[in-house]
Formats: C-alpha cells, sequence, structure tokens
C-alpha cells in the first residue's frame, strides 16, 4: 500500500512540475522578473527604472552592440550574477535570488535568455 501511495505522490509531483514547466514562457519570467526595471519591451523604461541610480540598459540592442551576435553567454552569466562589472547597478539581483535554484530555476533562466534574444533589433 506505502508503494502506491508513494508512486502515486511522485505522479502527482511529476504533474505539477510538467504543467509549470508547460505554462512558463520567456515573456512570462522576463514580465515577473525583469519588466519593473527594464521595461515591457527591453528598452530600460520600466516602472522602476526613474528611482535606480543606474537606469537599466536598453536590452534591444545587446545583439548591436556585439557585432551583430547575441552575446548568449555573458547575458546569461550577467543574470547570474556572474563577471558583472561596474557599469551594472546593485540594483539587479542574482537569478538564483529571486527564481530559486533546481531544474525549474534552470529552465526559467533558459527560456528568459531566448526571449531576450527575440528582442534584439534589426539593423537597416
Amino acid at each position: 500500500m506505502r508503494l502506491i501511495w508513494g508512486t502515486a505522490i511522485v505522479a502527482v509531483a511529476c504533474l505539477l512540475v510538467a504543467c509549470t514547466q508547460v505554462s512558463l514562457t520567456g515573456r512570462s519570467v522576463y514580465d515577473h522578473h525583469c519588466a519593473s526595471c527594464h521595461g515591457a519591451t527591453g528598452k530600460g523604461d520600466g516602472d522602476f527604472a526613474d528611482m535606480l541610480l543606474m537606469l537599466p540598459p536598453d536590452l534591444t540592442v545587446l545583439a548591436a552592440q556585439n557585432g551583430g551576435e547575441f552575446p548568449r553567454l555573458r547575458v546569461t552569466e550577467a543574470i547570474q550574477g556572474k563577471g558583472r562589472e561596474d557599469h551594472f547597478s546593485g540594483a539587479m539581483p542574482e537569478f538564483a535570488d529571486v527564481a530559486g535554484t533546481g531544474v525549474l530555476a534552470d529552465q526559467q533562466l533558459e527560456i528568459l535568455v531566448d526571449y531576450l534574444e527575440s528582442l534584439q533589433v534589426q539593423n537597416g
């Protein structure tokens, strides 16, 4: 009987995780964690931007500022809090501080970076 209940609990937990993963989109992760400062369209004009000592950057021009190539690793590491240089505001939290750690947080980070890449403006 314990084995049946244990199996049922594991199955329900897996379903909950699977449902959560399906409902997450890059846009929803961005809206939840980033838009208040970086703005709805990523241009650095969020509701809280004017309250910060350093204005958030325009996230739509990251590729243009990098020779047309989206700097995926640099963006991922910056969100994680790694390799941040002096031009980063101390107001930007590390991703693990707001999203936690583990598989689900890793998936959120991945789809967030995919979404940021999709925001890049085309030159010309």
